[in-house]
């Protein structure tokens, strides 16, 4: 296979100015989405969703994703599992973004009535990561030199993390792996057609959200953790599936849902809720193609994560890499190279 042709992209101009959503203008509050619900035994809220909470609908457009549910059995979902929903300064932060033109003393005032938001927009903005030239000083400095899309992406980053369990092991290695497939996956999406980098780092923050919740959910007498081990080894069953046989709920579901509370796009919901199912990154699924993209570059963007650590078995790459290297054209030259890229932006995050 010769070299991607999304390689010759790389300066495609894309309008995506909200780096919550992925979206632009009126579609950006767009919500909805779905995807195959594996489980022979759906968690209770989800049984009176009806057929179309077990198909992927097609999503060419941002509506075409939205999927019909029943409010009172995805309020049952919320209320049992524990989703939390979006904190106001993150909507009055998107509110103002989705301005013809946003005010930059506005954006900056929101982000600077949280303390330790806008500490941690400053710390992030003066990291190695972002690569400025001179120290940022104020929030109002940083969205001038950050951008407004990268200042949201941040800020979001910082919600969520603060939002969600953290404390352990096993969710210290589970934020590390969130910021570098969040941003490994902005870095990587000018390679591609239908994404952009502030969708792609919403995705890769966002696509394994469901997990840190089921931990602090499911504690005895079934233990996610113990699920959790079990589904990345398991090789001939879809992740999803080892959680749904010991809980009835997996974290793709939950995922999606925090999405949806918290105002990402529909195929930003889509991909998420999707991101393990490798069958859908073949040509014809009910995917769109932004979709498509989306999950395949989550897998690829694991897959560099692993190779950064030193790692060599990979049960998810097992399953669905040739089918994501696939989805994108992708080489193994092509996929070194973007390798590269990727160790040296995780060099920069320390």
């Amino acid at each position: 296979m010769g070299a991607p042709r999304r390689l010759a992209l790389r300066g495609r101009r894309r309008d995506s100015r909200d780096a919550c959503t992925g979206l632009t203008g009126k579609n950006r509050f767009t919500a909805g989405g779905g995807c195959p619900i594996t489980a022979d035994r759906p968690h209770p809220g989800l049984r009176r969703l009806g057929p179309q909470a077990n198909r992927v609908p097609s999503v060419a457009s941002p509506a075409a994703a939205a999927t019909p549910a029943d409010p009172a059995s995805l309020e049952q979902v919320v209320r049992d599992i524990g989703i939390p929903s979006c904190p106001k300064v993150l909507v009055d932060l998107r509110t103002e973004l989705a301005r013809d033109e946003p005010r930059l003393p506005m954006l900056a005032g929101l982000a600077s009535s949280d303390v330790a938001l806008s500490a941690g927009l400053l710390k992030l903005a003066n990291s190695a990561l972002m690569g400025l030239s001179r120290k940022v000083d104020s929030v109002e400095q940083a969205f001038v030199m950050l951008g407004m899309q990268t200042c949201m992406s941040l800020l979001t980053e910082i919600v969520l993390r603060k939002t969600l369990p953290s404390e352990g092991l096993a969710l210290t290695r589970f934020w590390d792996v969130s910021a570098k497939r969040a941003h490994a996956m902005s870095l990587l999406a000018r390679h591609l057609i239908h994404v952009d980098g502030a969708l792609a780092h919403s995705v890769g923050l966002f696509c394994d959200s469901g997990i840190p919740i089921l931990i602090r959910r499911y504690v005895t007498p079934a233990s996610y953790l113990v699920t959790l081990a079990e589904a990345n080894q398991c090789e001939d069953r879809l992740f999803t599936d080892v959680e749904q046989a010991r809980h009835r709920m997996d974290h793709t579901i939950v995922g999606g849902l925090l999405a949806n509370m918290w105002g990402l796009s529909a195929a930003a919901q889509v991909a998420i809720r999707s991101h393990h199912d490798y069958s859908l990154l073949a040509p014809g699924s009910r995917l769109s193609e932004a979709a498509r993209e989306l999950v395949a570059l989550s897998l690829i963007v694991e897959r560099i994560i692993q190779t950064y650590a030193g790692l060599n078995r990979h049960v998810e790459w097992e399953k669905g890499g040739a089918a994501a290297m696939g989805a994108l054209e992708l080489d193994a030259a092509s996929f070194k190279a973007w390798e590269a890229e990727a160790h040296a932006l995780f060099d920069r995050m320390g």
